[in-house]
């Protein structure tokens, strides 16, 4: 069954669901971002992640 995420992750959150080190996560994100995609940031700057967001992130890790 799959599950559809509604809520936006933050790099924590995301880190901890991909079980990935947040700081692995920040150099993919900035790698993925230098090509072209933009990731959504909230008020404070921190990126917020959706569901297109973490299926570009789990195709080039």
């Amino acid at each position: 069954m799959v599950e559809v995420m509604t809520d936006q992750k933050n790099i924590f959150s995301l880190s901890t669901l991909l079980n990935i080190e947040p700081n692995i996560l920040l150099r993919l994100c900035s790698y993925i971002e230098s090509r072209g995609h933009l990731f959504t940031k909230s008020e404070e700057g921190t990126l917020q992640f959706n569901d297109r967001d973490i299926a570009v992130i789990l195709a080039l890790y």
